[in-house]
């Protein structure tokens, strides 16, 4: 089937600007904002994109339905999308694109399936569509056409395999490294300056680890705009390590620094030494 409609489910930074790359290549997007926050509501308005009303409305106008929100809600989202399968008959399909463990991922395509729509794994790499730049999806499962036509629109779609799970496992593993270094990186710098020797350990970095230095400062200084955001992410990689008999605890303990940034009164800083020295002296 022809994707002409795509419901979309998440506007924040990254579900907003797939949404109106999606509309600048043509498709009509819609959305369901019941017990969505003002930002989100906000954030439809500013793209023109349409509020349906509840998930039956969004399920029997969508030819495909898009979810791009934290871990925390992934399943609860896909469970209220199989409910309004089930009460339509609708046979949309359902891609999930949140930072879930594989395990998490089969669960929802059961849940998904049953109801007699049609579930596509899929996890992003990458920042907001933008000018010149499109993120990566990956995708699996045995339904991937209405998915592989969005590639070129804003957006690369690129297949992994038939299984579910298979797209969210190379999710968990590549943040394993990008966020999960950010999170050491800041647990490193907190302690130096909790310790007494931050100065002295900048100037080691700086003279012995430059690019590595100069990395940490650009992760640190995004962190109170994301670690929220970051702390289920971490425990899904935990999860999906433990499954296949790897250790969790360096995600755990990711995430417990997230946790640590994220109810942090420190918000601005001129410098990520200042953000550091923020987080550092809120530590009881």
């Amino acid at each position: 089937m022809t994707v002409e409609t795509v419901g979309m489910l998440g506007l924040g930074a990254m579900g907003g600007a797939v949404a109106s790359a999606l509309k600048r290549s043509g498709y009509n997007v819609v959305t369901s904002l019941g017990g969505r926050s003002q930002r989100t509501v906000d954030s439809a308005n500013d793209r023109g994109i349409a509020d349906v009303g509840g998930m039956d409305a969004l399920v029997r106008e969508s030819d495909l339905v898009i979810s791009i929100l934290v871990p925390a809600s992934a399943s609860t989202v896909a469970a209220s999308i199989a409910s309004a399968a089930s009460s339509t008959g609708s046979t949309v399909t359902f891609a999930d694109c949140n930072a879930v463990a594989p395990d998490t991922a089969a669960a929802m395509a059961d849940i998904v399936e049953n109801s007699g729509a049609r579930f596509v794994d899929a996890g992003i790499i990458g920042g907001p569509p933008r000018e010149g730049y499109a993120p990566r999806f990956y995708i699996s499962g045995p339904h991937l056409e209405q998915m592989m036509e969005l590639d070129g629109k804003g957006i690369e779609v690129l297949p992994v395999g038939a299984g579910f799970g298979r797209a969210s496992a190379l999710k968990m593993c590549y943040a394993a490294q990008t966020k999960g270094i950010t999170a050491l990186q800041a647990a490193m710098l907190v302690s130096a300056s909790r310790l007494g020797v931050y100065d002295e350990l900048i100037a080691e970095l700086e003279h012995s680890q430059a690019a590595s230095l100069e990395g940490a400062r650009a992760g640190v200084m995004r962190l109170p705009s994301v670690a929220g955001r970051w702390i289920g992410e971490m425990e899904e990689i935990a999860s999906t390590f433990e499954s296949v008999g790897v250790t969790g605890g360096f995600h755990q303990g990711a995430a417990e620094m997230f946790r640590l940034v994220d109810a942090s009164d420190t918000v601005y800083a001129e410098s990520a030494d200042d953000l550091i020295r923020g987080f550092a002296a809120e530590i009881r």
